[in-house]
């Protein structure tokens, strides 16, 4: 057996940070299987994404660089990625088997593509095999190896009208109502037989570094039988600064469907879980959880991803590593999506320091933090957004999604386009509803994380290994449309 552990890296897509069980916080839902890596494990509480968007975070977590730093075609927004040195690409060169299955999001626009044909791009990034899906929308018009499985099945024109009806980008409309595809047949069911089924024929005598990449709880709203319904809109949290009732239920509504949709994610995680258990492989597998980003579900009448507040950008951590990492325990130092693959690298033991393997990182491994070797992680956060297709006029609101943040324990600063600023005492007001970038009493505490802010954003210049392009200020964006899947 290799001395050196297996990882299995899993994922989800728009998970709120406090929709687990063991938090507490998110109603009747009831999370086992993360609850269970979570007392097995440490929680990172305190993660954030650097880019609150599929992509771009996706992008970070592969090549551990800002999304701005990718000068070409990725500019903190849902564009193709491009080619650079990958956290799989160093697993490779230390001795692991890659594999990833699941979404990994790397081709932007509404292009109609077969992500089949494109899995030559994927395994170049450092993956020996790859199952790869388009999500739940790009399905509509693009194909993969689950559009593969519905047209197998005679499932896929009728998934397509469903979908498309769903989707407001196509002209649809967001429902509550249940998939018209089975939990198995479903993306998520699809990933994870997948998975289980890579597991079972593994018989590399390499250690192995798995990504399993699950589509859930991401919109549209469409929980298979028998998950949709699990939870009730009585049972959820009602969202933080809405008075309306009527916006009130329908946000609590969409709550439940995001549980129902978390409770299938987390199924498939038990079955990786006992599968591990049954082979004997847990002492030696780092398991680690986490998502892309968060969505707002309602909280300051805002939905969905690209906000600058916590449940768009905050995305726990969790780590299990029998005998390496403690158990049950809960860390909240401040950790960016950039340190994951740092941390992975540590973790598989790779040589050299880490920026020989990802060029330019800003990211830091959080091992030493975790094993108590280092009392805290990070001073501060960084995060950075510019969605396309915003109104980001000079009347534009406060709310806009062209922004950069630095975010302390106790302290955030948002600065906007056009120089608006936010700053909001984490602890005193942890829901973000009171903006003190104008209270004189914190204008030293603001003029340092000014300072903090720019020194992060010296980090977001592109590597040397591609070439340089002209990087546009905070207030100027395109007038495009932007992808959400």
């Amino acid at each position: 057996m290799s001395s050196k552990p297996n990882i299995l890296l899993i994922t989800d897509d728009q998970h709120r940070f406090d929709f687990f069980g063991h938090t507490g916080l998110a109603g009747s839902l009831q999370t086992p299987a993360m609850d269970r890596l979570a007392k097995q494990g440490t929680v990172l509480s305190q993660t954030f994404s650097n880019c609150p968007v599929c992509m771009p975070t996706r992008f970070s977590w592969y090549h551990g660089l800002y999304a701005s730093q990718a000068a070409y075609g990725l500019v903190r927004n849902n564009h193709d990625w491009p080619m650079l040195p990958s956290m799989p690409q160093a697993l490779q060169q230390n001795g692991y088997h890659t594999a990833v299955i699941g979404k990994v999001h790397a081709h932007g626009g509404l292009n109609f593509i077969d992500l089949r044909d494109e899995q030559d791009k994927l395994l170049a990034r450092g993956f020996d095999q790859a199952i790869e899906v388009c999500g739940k929308s790009l399905a509509s018009w693009r194909d993969c190896h689950w559009t593969q499985h519905l047209q197998k099945r005679g499932l896929l024109n009728a998934y397509r009208r469903d979908i498309t009806r769903r989707n407001p980008q196509l002209g649809g409309k967001e429902r509550y109502e249940p998939s018209c595809l089975n939990a198995e047949d479903y993306i998520d069911g699809f990933i994870g037989n997948q998975a289980l089924d890579w597991l079972n024929v593994y018989d590399c005598d390499k250690p192995f570094f798995l990504h399993v990449s699950f589509c859930a709880p991401h919109f549209p709203l469409d929980p298979p039988m028998p998950y949709f319904g699990r939870h009730q809109p009585d049972d959820m949290p009602r969202p933080i600064g809405v008075d309306d009732p009527q916006r009130i239920r329908q946000f609590q509504e969409h709550r439940a469907k995001h549980a129902d949709m978390i409770t299938l994610v987390d199924d498939q995680i038990a079955r990786l879980l006992d599968w591990l258990d049954q082979h004997g492989l847990a002492s030696n597998t780092v398991v680690i959880f986490g998502s892309d980003h968060g969505d707002m579900i309602g909280d300051l009448g805002l939905d969905h991803k690209g906000w600058a507040y916590d449940p768009s950008c905050r995305t726990p951590i969790i780590i299990r590593w029998p005998g390496h990492v403690p158990a049950g325990e809960q860390r909240d130092g401040m950790v960016e999506a950039v340190d994951l693959p740092c941390t992975l690298l540590e973790m598989a033991g790779c040589n050299g320091p880490i920026d020989r393997w990802l060029p330019q990182t800003p990211g830091r491994s959080f091992l030493p933090y975790i094993t108590g070797q280092k009392s805290d992680h990070r001073d501060w956060a960084y995060a950075e957004c510019e969605l396309q297709g915003r109104d980001l006029a000079q009347d534009a609101p406060m709310d806009s999604q062209s922004w950069r943040m630095c975010c302390e324990r106790d302290w955030k600063y948002v600065l906007h386009a056009h120089d608006r600023e936010q700053f909001f005492d984490r602890q005193a007001d942890p829901h973000e509803q009171h903006n003190l970038a104008a209270d004189p009493t914190h204008a030293q505490r603001i003029s340092r994380m000014r300072r903090q802010l720019i020194q992060s954003m010296s980090f977001c210049v592109a590597p040397n290994t591609m070439p340089q392009a002209p990087r546009r200020p905070i207030r100027e964006t395109a007038k495009t449309g932007h992808e959400d899947d």
